[in-house]
Order: C-alpha cells, then structure tokens, then sequence
C-alpha cells in the first residue's frame, strides 16, 4: 500500500476548506512586506513567497482545524515554558516527513498571553508566524525535489542522492526573556544551499501585547545611538581585519525601521543584517549588540534627558559652587559620550576657547565648528576613551583648575565651571 505523508494527509483536510478572500489578501500583504530587505537573495526569496501564498493562508486554516480535532496535537500545547507571569511560547505545531530522501521537520511557534485572550497584534504576529512557516516549508521541499531532478536527469543515481541525506529545517529559538520583553526568532534552513535559508526577529513588549521598535527600547535618539555605536564596532573590526562595503557599494548608510534585531539576555538591542547586505559573504550575518547606557530603556533616557536640562540651566560661581550630584552627573554623562565617541555630544557639552593636550603639541579650539572639524580620532583615541571607561568617580574632586576625569594622571578630560556653566574645557592624551 502506497505510504501517505502527512504533507499529502494535511493538504487533503484543507482541500475542502473555502478560504476567506481576507485571509488570503493578508497573507499577501504579510509575504510582501517581508520581502523588503536588500540583495538578489532576498528579491529571490520574496518570489518564493508570493507563489505561495494562497497555500499558507489555506495551511493556517489546517492549524486550526488540527487543534480543535486533534488529541494528540492538542497534547503538544501542553507543559510549555510560561516567560514571567504574563506570557508562554510554545510549539503551535510540529511534524516530519521523508519522501524520496529529502527529509522535512518542522516546529511552528505560537505565542499566547496567560489568562487574557491574546487579540490584536498577538493574533497578527501568530498569523504571520504560522503563514511563513508552512510556506517556508513547502517551497523548500519543492526546491529540493527540483534538484534531485535535476540531479537523476545530469546522470547521478538514487544512491548517490541518498548519500547527499538532504534535510529542510523550520523551527524557533527564544532569544532572551523578562517580564516585560520577549525575543525570539524563526528560521528556515536548507543544508545543501544557503541561499534560501531566512530568519526572522520578533520582540514583544509583554505589557503592551505589541511589537516593539528600536524606540521603544533605546528612547527618541535611537537612530544617533545605533549609527554611532554600529560605526564605531564597524571601525574596531576593520582594525581587526574585517572588511564592509561602503554606503556607494550599498552598505550601511544608517539604521532603518526594516531592519532586524532582538534583545540578547543581558537586554541589549543587537541589530542583525543579512549576509551580503553590507560586507563580503563569507561572514554570513553580522551582529551589532548596542550597548545600553543605564538600563536603556526609554524612561530612562527621558530621566537623562531631564537631568541634562537641568545641569544646562544651573548657574555657578566657580568650580567650588557646584554640588556633588551635578559633577558626578556630568561625568557620567562625559563618560557615556566619550564611549559612544560622540563628537556632537562632545561640543555641546564644551566651553571655548577648548585645549587638545597632546604629547606633539596642544590644539586650541575656538568654536563647535572647530571641534566637529577635527573628528572622533583626535577626540577619542583609544587610550583616552579606555582611561575614561575605567576612570573611577568616586575621586572626583573640585580644584581652581576644575574637575579632571580621571582624577590622577593622564590621559584625561577636564571639566569645569565658565561664564556661569559647567563645562568641558579640554582633554589631555
């Protein structure tokens, strides 16, 4: 008796399923908006998409079916992991098939809210999850059963496909979990072709059952705060060895709302790209963590915002006049631009005339014009901004010069009181 998959078991029960004209429009709607990142792999992969989108919207119905008439799928919801008290993601769905040597296993997640039913967008990003997936799947197959073709056809025989033991996999991994964040992603994968192997990055913000952005993480400037941490991590890489396109061969040119990240464990965003979009295949995908200054999250950086506001509108009659409080939260904020190499920071916060000490001879400044003008090499050099990490707050202290970070020796910054204001007069190195 000729074996039924349960592919061919699956497309039977959704075959007699009439598909609402939404659903499919969606789904549509879904292929095409993940099919905006940059490459000739990718324009691939959203054709793949498109040709199928009247499957997935049929194998989404499948899911539903499958819960509700299934015992034994019903069991795999079971004993699933709960994030915090607000939030479970588990397997939604799950199976393998073998047929003619291509092997296939999938695992379908779904994300579900304890005690609340899920609604708006958690029913949207499960739907999307479970289209991708099952279309995934499915074109996979198709493309592998297209090469063992191709294969026979080109002389090579069944025994030599079955050593090639091909395998499409589609599963999910939760990347990091609090009670207010939670990231994961899902993937597809082909072990005898890379080129079609896709990923994709979702981090729910629990207590608003949303998606959350780069904004919503990092605060109102966190495009400033991404470009110039991924700039700064681009260069220290290259010093290394790495190479990446330019902006003019089309690599980075500045972070977008299209492109990927997740939250790792220690709550930091990290922002993927893709291999080939902006450096040399071999590297396959590139990470960025973008370190967070305090605990990053917007509230915070709207209490730094506050804080800077009031520093700027304090009035002192001399560098003996200022509070322990306002010193110390100027230099944690000195600090935190020194690492980010923040030149634009660095000029709002300086006083002028402002004096580069260096071992060659010193550099005055007169102007913030000036200051951007000479760059985050001379203003940041490595040793400057290493002493700066490590510079020890605790010994900070006024003096008639002003305040010097760090406290003892050199290379250092030196803050202080002008015209009224606490400022940046200079840096030694």
């Amino acid at each position: 008796m000729k074996r039924t998959s349960q592919m061919e078991q699956a497309k039977q029960e959704y075959e007699g399923i009439e598909i609402p004209e939404e659903l499919s429009a969606k789904v549509k709607e879904i292929m095409e908006h993940h099919g905006n990142k940059k490459g000739t792999v990718i324009l691939m992969r959203r054709k793949v998409l498109q040709r199928t989108a009247a499957c997935a919207a049929a194998a989404v119905l499948v899911f539903a079916v499958s819960v509700n008439t299934s015992t034994a799928f019903a069991k795999t919801m079971d004993g699933v992991p709960v994030l915090g008290s607000l939030a479970r993601i588990f397997t939604f769905r799950s199976y393998s098939d073998e047929k003619e040597n291509i092997r296939l296993t999938v695992e379908v997640p779904s994300l579900e809210f304890i005690a609340e039913a899920n609604g708006g967008a958690t029913e949207a990003v499960n739907q999307e999850i479970h289209a991708l997936c099952e279309a995934y799947a499915q074109e996979a197959a198709a493309r592998a059963e297209e090469y063992r073709q191709a294969f026979l056809d080109t002389g090579g025989t069944e025994e030599e496909w079955e050593a090639h033991k091909i395998a499409i996999q589609v599963g999910y991994e939760v990347k990091s979990q609090t009670e207010r964040y939670l990231s994961f992603m899902v993937w597809g994968n082909e072990n005898w072709s890379s080129a079609f192997d896709t990923v994709k990055y979702y981090t729910m913000d629990l207590e608003s059952k949303s998606l959350a952005s780069l904004e919503d993480i990092l605060g109102k400037d966190y495009e400033t705060v991404v470009n110039q941490s991924i700039r700064a991590q681009m260069k220290e890489r290259e010093a290394q060895g790495m190479t990446f396109f330019t902006e003019e061969q089309g690599g980075f040119a500045g972070i977008t709302e299209a492109d990927s990240f997740y939250l790792n464990e220690q709550g930091n965003p990290v922002i993927v790209f893709e291999k080939y979009e902006i450096g040399p295949g071999a590297y396959g995908a590139v990470e960025f963590e973008i370190k967070k200054q305090g605990n990053g999250l917007k509230e915070e950086a709207a209490d730094m915002e506050a804080g800077k506001a009031a520093l700027e509108e304090r009035y002192y009659e001399d560098n003996f006049a200022v509070e322990q409080e306002a010193y110390a939260a100027f230099a944690l904020r000195m600090q935190q631009t020194v690492g980010e190499r923040n030149v634009e920071a660095l000029a709002e916060m300086a006083c002028y005339p402002f004096y580069v000490g260096k071992q060659d001879g010193s550099i005055r400044v007169n102007s913030k014009e000036e200051l951007l003008a000479l760059g985050e090499d001379v203003l940041f050099p490595a040793e400057l901004s290493e002493a700066i990490k490590e510079a020890d707050m605790d010994d900070l202290s006024p003096s008639r010069a002003g305040f010097a970070l760090p406290a003892q020796g050199k290379p250092n910054i030196v803050f202080g009181v002008k015209d009224g204001r606490l400022g940046v007069t200079g840096l030694n190195y």
